[in-house]
């Protein structure tokens, strides 16, 4: 299975001078067809691994409020169980005295003064009493809540566990459809395909290149323009640390996410021995004290701020697919550090190995 990945990241471009000789034999149409499908459904593999990724999310989320409601529900259990006791003694009081014979005792007390006194503090008593039984009422309702939002939340780390279940075999059907789709190809165009691949991350690579020394050319220009501008000593000060710091975070981070290339990609995780895609970047960011979301759908909308791919630079998230389905961290010199897929883990490949959605940058 390797092999596929291979294949379709350009990891194999040394394959372009191998297919020379043999490019003749290998089938123009069905190295074609190949890629195309092999394209598919790798945006469709990374789509579903992004759903089971959410999933897991979820399921986590459920389990602990699960934890805290069944904690709660005990506490509550067992203050419903002593309020209780507590009424049943008034009641089994208020049995033996009830309200004929406390007024007939307070009739023959002796003076209007003791029966007086003997009905407030009757009436008091009572009052407490009724107290208590509207707290022990109240204190039952939250309880029956408390078991209703447990059954409910239970049901729904049931519904998110079966869904990752569902979704990881469809994950492996795609996984085993890429292979068919690979063993079907001759060796020859198996060469020729990874030849293919090879061109196209090259001619990227240098379109990309190009681009960031443009972009590069004009930010300097811009800020030769604006120290000439610029009588405020003072600005210059305050300014240099701050981009000496940023850059120190940028290179934490992507020190951090390399130490781990050769990790295995596990779904749901984040480190420090395996990762999913955004658990990578999420955990690069980490060490250097950045929190991101857990999601790579999360992370495009929500983190950093947008920049243009001609704009990239070391440290920024890279997004690939649409709908966005998979994160990588640009490293620069045209290249990423990601977490592939449980076939590949993480490593380092081109930027343009997947089709690009965005960039967005965290840091500066």
């Amino acid at each position: 299975m390797n092999r596929v990945r291979l294949a379709l990241t350009g990891i194999v471009a040394a394959a372009l001078v191998a297919t020379m000789g043999v490019a003749a034999q290998a089938d123009p149409a069905a190295v074609e067809k190949a890629r195309e499908e092999l394209a598919r459904i790798q945006q469709e593999s990374s789509a579903i691994d992004q759903e089971l990724i959410e999933a897991s999310e979820r399921a986590q989320q459920a389990e602990a409020k699960l934890k805290t409601i069944a904690a709660d529900l005990q506490t509550q259990e067992a203050k419903v169980s002593t309020l209780a006791d507590e009424m049943g003694d008034v009641a089994t009081l208020q049995m033996r005295h009830d309200s004929f014979s406390v007024t007939a005792q307070l009739l023959t007390s002796g003076s209007s003064d003791n029966f007086l006194s003997g009905l407030a503090a009757y009436q008091s008593e009572l009052d407490r009493s009724n107290a208590g039984v509207q707290q022990l009422q109240l204190d039952q309702a939250k309880l029956t809540t408390l078991r209703e939002d447990a059954a409910a939340t239970e049901a729904t780390v049931k519904k998110e566990l079966a869904t990752k279940t569902v979704l990881a075999e469809e994950f492996e059907a795609k996984e085993a459809e890429a292979q068919r789709v690979y063993d079907r190809l001759s060796e020859e165009e198996r060469q020729r395909l990874a030849a293919i691949e090879a061109e196209r991350q090259a001619r990227a690579a240098a379109e990309q290149a190009a681009a960031e020394a443009r972009a590069a050319e004009a930010a300097t220009t811009s800020r030769s323009r604006e120290t000439t501008a610029s009588s405020a000593p003072k600005a210059e000060t305050q300014t240099a640390p701050v981009t000496a710091a940023s850059s120190s975070r940028v290179q934490g981070a992507i020190n951090a996410a390399l130490a781990k290339v050769g990790s295995a990609y596990v779904w749901g995780t984040s480190g420090p021995n395996t990762f999913d895609c955004s658990g990578l970047t999420s955990y690069a960011y980490r060490q250097v004290g950045i929190t991101l979301s857990r999601s790579s759908r999360t992370q495009y909308s929500s983190e950093g701020r947008k920049v243009s791919l001609s704009e990239i630079q070391p440290g920024d998230l890279v997004f690939y697919y649409s709908p966005v389905s998979h994160v990588a961290l640009y490293i620069g010199n045209g290249k990423i550090v990601h977490a592939a897929n449980p076939r590949s883990g993480v490593n380092v490949t081109s930027l343009h190995s997947m089709p690009i959605t965005g960039v967005r940058r965290v840091v500066g």
